[in-house]
């Protein structure tokens, strides 16, 4: 093989039969085959502009960091063994011949090299100060491979005077960059939009179809209607994240698994109070009226074996719908709940659920997975008051990456590449940063995550960084983590300590 044939390899996959094995092979490369002669034409492109990039004058500029030797992951298209390097916070190059010096050099052979991961979906600071959960779980988030956190922020009154203070703690306190979105649940937020759009450069927004008893109100359909009339004054494109589930079927079925079960009632009888019907309802409800308004919509954490059916077929006539689900949905079913740790909303569901949405994974259902995180101690779920009392939410960004390594590649076999594709290159498409994020293309944020695939461990919550004393997969054995975090160029976190406390994070603009 010669020193430049990137795609060699991934033709000897194609002719040889079979995959190559998941982890610890540096010809590991995988394609649908449906797209081979595509892929190829495009892995024919990439080994030609890095001749270029070999042979020109900027090979012999001294960078700041440089990641010799490992298995680069390009999202949608393969992997390659290259060279990654950073010059002042950006992706430089990608080369399979050394540059010049670098200030730092990282000998990445045998691990696998991906952009920095995009948790979409994130809740901070609800029992706990902001400032204080921004500089604890950002730590957990860069331990987990995770440099950029989508962030929903809420607020009583006008987020135009809410949200220059947020920032200011997310330049002071934060170690990740923030992808802000604003919950809509009042009158004066929704007539804000525009301004929002213009002053703040936010254009995710979000609502609750189904709120949280006593934490987050919900919203009936017309003032659904009357924010996608508020998102098409900006002129922007804007994306509407809505927690579908109807609000009338869930507190019916809540009326009666209390009625019929009261105090007995376990975590288990739980996703019976959220039945299939509410998410799948809500679902249909929202795609119609997204399509009547022209609208963008992103429904977050999809559950349901019900919904994802659904969404298979209404995203065939609506290219503006997008669907979520999270890793915890993707790993936990209500038959092996880890107590009432686990009380979510929408709750975990059975097992045929959570292989349905790997099916919408397969068929590009599936859009993104973050992890709707919510960070909270036990005593702050309130354990030990039961099921009626206990808060739903978890700790999850520092087994995201993960989880989605061991039950994606290692037990369904799908391309690690398919796999970053979700957790990190679509998140930044759908939310305006990409190519900033969700890429190590040269121009990119020098954002980079090391995985060793081999690494098998069983998760210890105290180690994860986070203040939570909890995790669901406590004690659960994954394999696949990741072992260096590299931000802006910074390495910030290796072989789960931090490296930089220095390191700090901003909110991001978005680019359309």
């Amino acid at each position: 093989m010669s020193q430049h044939d990137i795609y060699a390899a991934y033709i000897a996959t194609l002719t040889g039969g079979g995959h190559p094995a998941a982890s610890g092979d540096t010809s590991r490369v995988h394609a649908d085959s449906n797209s081979r002669d595509t892929d190829l034409s495009i892995l024919k492109r990439i080994e030609e502009k890095l001749n270029r990039l070999d042979s020109g004058q900027e090979m012999n500029t001294p960078v700041d960091l440089a990641i010799y030797n490992g298995l680069v992951v390009i999202p949608e298209i393969g992997v390659m063994k290259a060279n990654v390097y950073i010059r002042d916070g950006k992706v430089c190059a990608l080369s399979q011949q050394k540059m010049g010096a670098a200030k730092v050099d990282v000998d990445a052979a045998g691990k696998y090299v991906l952009p920095g991961i995009i948790d979409p979906h994130v809740h901070l600071g609800l029992f706990a100060p902001l400032a204080d959960e921004l500089i604890t779980e950002t730590a957990s988030a860069l331990l987990g491979g995770i440099t950029t956190v989508g962030c929903y922020f809420g607020s009583d009154g006008s987020h135009l005077n809410t949200f220059p203070d947020i920032r200011t703690m997310v330049e002071q306190h934060s170690k990740t960059d923030i992808l802000p979105h604003l919950v809509i649940n009042s009158m004066q937020q929704r007539e804000e939009i525009p301004a929002c759009v213009d002053r703040l450069g936010i254009t995710s927004f979000k609502l609750y179809m189904n709120g949280i008893p006593g934490m987050i109100p919900d919203v009936d359909d017309g003032f659904i209607m009357d924010v996608f009339d508020e998102v098409k004054k900006t002129g922007r494109r804007c994306l509407v994240c809505v927690h579908s589930e109807n609000r009338y079927l869930v507190a019916r079925a809540r009326s009666k698994v209390y009625k019929s079960l009261g105090d007995r009632a376990t975590v288990t009888d739980w996703s019976d109070t959220h039945p299939d019907i509410a998410e799948e309802e809500a679902v249909i409800r929202l795609a119609y009226l997204a399509e009547k308004s022209g609208v963008p919509v992103y429904f977050v954490h999809i559950s349901s074996q019900a919904a994802i059916d659904r969404l298979k077929n209404l995203k065939m006539h609506n290219r503006n719908l997008y669907a979520e689900t999270t890793s915890p949905y993707l790993s936990i079913n209500r038959d092996a709940l880890p107590g009432l740790t686990g009380k979510m909303e929408p709750p975990f569901r059975f097992p045929k659920d959570v292989e349905a949405l790997w099916e919408g994974i397969r068929d590009g259902t599936i859009d993104t997975i973050g992890t709707d995180n919510v960070t909270m101690t036990r005593e702050e779920k309130k354990i030990k008051e039961g099921l009626w009392k206990a808060m739903p939410g978890y700790p999850a960004m520092g087994t995201h990456l993960s989880v989605m390594l061991h039950e994606g590649v290692h037990k369904r076999g799908l391309p690690i590449e398919r796999v970053v594709q979700l957790i990190s290159t679509n998140p930044a498409r759908a939310f305006g940063i990409y190519p900033q994020k969700g890429t190590l293309m040269p121009g990119s944020d020098g954002d980079v995550v090391l995985v060793d695939m081999e690494k098998a461990k069983a998760v210890n919550t105290h180690e994860l960084g986070s203040r939570s004393d909890f995790s669901l997969y406590e004690g659960k054995r994954l394999q696949g983590w990741p072992v260096m975090t590299i931000k802006n160029g910074v390495i910030a976190a290796k072989d789960g300590i931090l490296t930089d406390n220095g390191l700090r994070g901003s909110c991001l603009q978005r680019n359309r």
